[in-house]
């Protein structure tokens, strides 16, 4: 039995850890029962930015309905640790000997941790040692002879596998028995401190003279795609005990998604001679194996087993088609007469092959007939996950014929909420989406609003969105919206492998691979075995250091031994003399590395035996390529009255790998182009962040005054927009901020211009928003810090909640009507009204998406008076 532990002290004492332990209980639960019949959100990795926009539409003086968004809030969702340790298991031992217990450990906390194994023991005898080594196939046997205390560094929703080996006293007598419980413990460490996070399983041996008979299971490999075909299933058996067994049944009862294979079947005594599946007695002589095959159970009954026989049944397996990206979990169970009484049938070692996902995705977009100039025009656009799991795409607009002095926002499926990036990118995205084998969530519309421009006529106009998965970028697809033409207004008011040779390491590098920083790039490694007349094994290891003193990488590198079979291996296992055996290094690069030209970062391959101490070293080099990148964000839309001002808030990243405006040719030059006369425009770097032009803050005259931008690093930038006493009600006007990038670095060019555009319309009532949140950890209602647009990056662990405040001031001199306040859900939470539903100061009718739910909050204040203010509060809870 699965045990799950998690302890928080923070403020809420019991009854908040109560909450958050059933929260990811019921996760867990969901995950284990699967695709079929549930569909759960995924709980955001830690670092994920949780960040939304609000809006308002409404109706001032001239009739005309305007839209405005607030400024953009962000939540950091912070790591929280948990585990799942399987499988409790009990099995019979001789006296002396030892015996071996499979563990899969599967960290299902949020962020990457390492979990330290310990034991106790209790019963009428104990183990005089305990061990535990690495099991990376998952076949129940240790892959090698180094024994572990830890998993080592493990990436959130990844399992490691592990056996637990207990060495028998030679003193030990029938009928006593061990019950060994193994505990494996977080070393993630939260502020303020919890208590620890741990797991534990409880192994029970019991002491025999007979027959011992044990039995694990293997795949020929651990993942696949759907459809594939010609797996072999193997299930190894031996009797380490003192008489012969009798009756010794194997049953394997696979998998939905795994179809037997006819005619595959084989037993090792046999040989190659096939194994007929029908009920037709035993086969083989002396030993014989009754083997049947009833649906997709395969049954073996060896009528004998000798004491220190061992042997294998095996069979061939394929993969279904149509499949979702989904780990398949199979267990065999066993049963047999110890030569004195019948031993109820035991499980094996759980075997997991998991499906490999696939993304894919298609795309389609929408026409319109005409529109009236300096209307807004929306297009609604779908976008289905053809994939096989859940994905997440990022939406741009790749291309336009539009006017010039078009503005472009785009919007979730409300059509009202600005869509955000929700992965840190820079680049807007639709958030997860769940794949087809799990429709009808499958899709998501992005709706992309135009504003043209007073003037313009003609037609047709078209423009491009791509949508690129997370998953896999180098699958897109692409919608095409088109506007036919732009009707003339009828009163128009206008004012404008190789193998390394000899004993290494060489001098330089053999093999050098170019990859992007995120990405994994494979080396083939040949191992051969020299040896006149004796097999070997060699462990596997890499290392930044020649000399193999210590195993070092760069920080966040990882290296991963593949052999054929994609299965992961830290030694080669036996190659017979003079023979070789391809091996394959993958090398993931972090996220978030630098570029390292040529020559590139050095890396070693070693191969050391175990036994003979035959060992040699590879040198070879990884190129990180230079990616330059720069983004703004977002597009606004806002009102202002004439001869006032508006400040439009932008974000600034370098998305690439190398500081960009270091001097120089190198510079990142910041312009402003108004698309009407009698509008001026001034970009400040807000040094403090705080939404507000002040002191601190430095107009941007210069690339020199926008300073050195770091690789990754953000700023955010305050456009101000002033607009002359002279300027007409109604005119719209479009001001572009283009960020330009000069110069070479690394021999790559500098990349596109980024732009991001404010629309701003001169009106004679002018709604501004404000939206800001705060930490509401007990999910009561009751925020547990002021009101603020800073970044939350303290206690945003999934389960907590958030408040959001959007406040909307009427700062014109006349009145607004239909005034309609507009927020969704962001993606990674749901709207909660525990405590506090969502409601208007003063009050309105407010319509929300029911608690759990995601969707939009939507508040109809109707009138606004000059000078007056309405406030939206709700709350959203993040998915634990």
């Amino acid at each position: 039995m699965t045990n799950l532990k998690r302890s928080w002290t923070r403020v809420g004492g019991a009854f908040r850890r109560l909450w958050i332990e059933l929260a990811v209980f019921a996760a867990f639960f969901l995950l284990l029962a699967g695709p079929a019949g549930y569909s759960h959100a995924a709980s955001p990795l830690a670092g994920t930015s949780i960040g939304n926009q609000a809006s308002a539409t409404y109706e001032e003086s001239s009739a005309v309905t305007r839209t405005v968004s607030s400024n953009l809030v962000a939540t950091v969702v912070q790591q929280v640790a948990a585990l799942t340790l399987q499988q409790s298991l009990s099995k019979t031992v001789s006296a002396g000997s030892q015996v071996s217990y499979p563990i899969t450990l599967t960290n299902t906390g949020n962020g990457t941790d390492t979990f330290a194994f310990s034991s106790t023991q209790s019963g009428t005898f104990t183990f005089s040692s305990v061990t535990y080594y690495a099991d990376a196939n998952g076949d129940g046997v240790a892959d090698d002879t180094t024994a572990i205390t830890a998993t080592g560094s493990l990436a959130s929703g990844t399992t490691f596998r592990f056996v637990a080996v207990g060495n028998v006293p030679t003193g030990a007598t029938s009928g006593q028995v061990d019950s060994l419980v193994v505990t494996a413990t977080s070393s993630f460490v939260e502020t303020p401190v919890d208590a620890v996070v741990a797991a534990s399983v409880t192994e029970t041996t019991t002491i025999t003279a007979n027959a011992v008979i044990n039995v694990n299971k293997s795949m020929s490999a651990a993942s696949g795609a759907t459809p594939s075909s010609g797996y072999t299933v193997t299930l190894n058996y031996n009797n380490t005990g003192n008489i012969p067994a009798t009756g010794v049944t194997l049953t394997d009862a696979l998998p939905a998604g795994m179809t037997y294979v006819v005619g595959s079947g084989r037993w090792s005594v046999t040989g190659a001679t096939v194994l007929t599946e029908a009920a037709d007695g035993p086969q083989g002589t002396a030993p014989t194996i009754n083997y049947s095959v009833t649906g997709n159970t395969v049954t073996g009954i060896i009528n004998s087993v000798a004491a220190g026989q061992s042997g294998t049944m095996s069979f061939q397996v394929n993969i279904d088609a149509g499949l979702a990206a989904a780990p398949l979990s199979n267990t065999a169970s066993f049963s047999y007469n110890d030569g004195v009484a019948a031993i109820p049938a035991t499980s094996t070692n759980t075997f997991v092959f998991t499906v490999n996902q696939t993304a894919s995705l298609t795309a389609s977009g929408q026409t319109v007939g005409s529109a009236a100039q300096g209307s807004t025009v929306t297009f609604t656009n779908v976008f289905t996950n053809t994939g096989n799991a859940t994905d997440s795409f990022d939406v741009t607009v790749a291309s336009s014929a539009f006017p010039a002095g078009s503005s472009y926002i785009l919007y979730k499926s409300d059509g009202v909420t600005p869509l955000v990036d929700t992965n840190g990118n820079g680049v807007p995205d639709t958030g997860p989406v769940t794949g087809i084998l799990t429709a009808p969530n499958n899709t998501y519309s992005v709706v992309l609003k135009v504003t043209l421009p007073a003037g313009a006529t003609g037609g047709p106009f078209s423009l491009t969105k791509t949508a690129t998965s997370r998953f896999d970028p180098t699958k897109t697809a692409s919608a095409t919206d088109t506007l036919t033409a732009i009707a003339a207004n009828t009163v128009d008011l206008t004012n404008g492998g190789v193998l390394g040779a000899g004993a290494g390491p060489e001098a330089s590098p053999v093999t050098t691979n170019s990859a992007n920083p995120g990405t994994t790039t494979r080396f083939t490694l040949n191992v051969n075995n020299g040896a006149s007349s004796t097999g070997d094994t060699f462990n596997l290891s890499a290392s930044t250091v020649s000399s193999f003193a210590s195993l070092t990488l760069p920080a966040g590198w990882t290296v991963v031994f593949k052999d054929n079979s994609e299965t992961v291996i830290t030694n080669t296992g036996v190659i017979a003399a003079n023979s070789s055996k391809v091996v394959y290094a993958d090398v993931t690069i972090p996220a978030g590395q630098a570029a390292i030209p040529a020559p590139g970062q050095t890396i070693y391959f070693r191969v050391l035996s175990p036994s003979t101490g035959a060992t040699d070293r590879k040198t070879d080099a990884v190129i990180v390529n230079t990616v330059r990148s720069i983004t703004l964000t977002p597009n606004n839309v806002g009102q202002v009255l004439p001869g006032g001002s508006v400040i439009y808030t932008h974000t600034i990243t370098n998305v690439g790998n190398v500081s960009e405006n270091t001097g120089g040719a190198n510079t990142v030059d910041l312009a402003l182009v108004q698309s009407q006369p009698g509008i001026t425009a001034v970009v400040y770097l807000d040094a403090n962040n705080n939404n507000v032009i002040d002191a601190t803050d430095t107009a941007i005259t210069s690339a020199s005054a926008l300073g050195v931008f770091l690789a990754g690093q953000s700023k955010q930038l305050l456009v101000q927009v002033t607009v002359s006493t002279g300027v007409g009600i109604g005119i719209v006007n479009t001001t572009t901020l283009t960020a330009t990038t000069a110069g070479v670095t690394n021999t790559v060019a500098a990349p596109a211009p980024a732009r991001a555009t404010d629309a701003t319309t001169v009106i004679a009532g002018n709604i501004v928003l404000l939206k800001e949140q705060a930490l509401d950890a007990l999910c009561d209602g009751t925020p547990d810090t002021t009101y603020s647009v800073a970044t939350i990056t303290t206690g945003a662990v999934p389960g907590a909640c958030i408040r959001y405040r959007i406040t909307a001031t009427n700062n014109g001199t006349s009145g607004v009507v239909s005034l309609v306040l507009s927020d969704a859900t962001p993606s990674s939470t749901t709207y909660i009204s525990t405590g506090s539903p969502a409601a208007t100061t003063p009050a309105s009718t407010v319509t929300a998406p029911a608690t759990g739910s995601a969707g939009t909050i939507s508040a109809a204040v109707g009138a606004l008076t000059p000078s007056a203010s309405v406030v939206l509060t709700f709350g959203v809870r993040i998915n634990p």
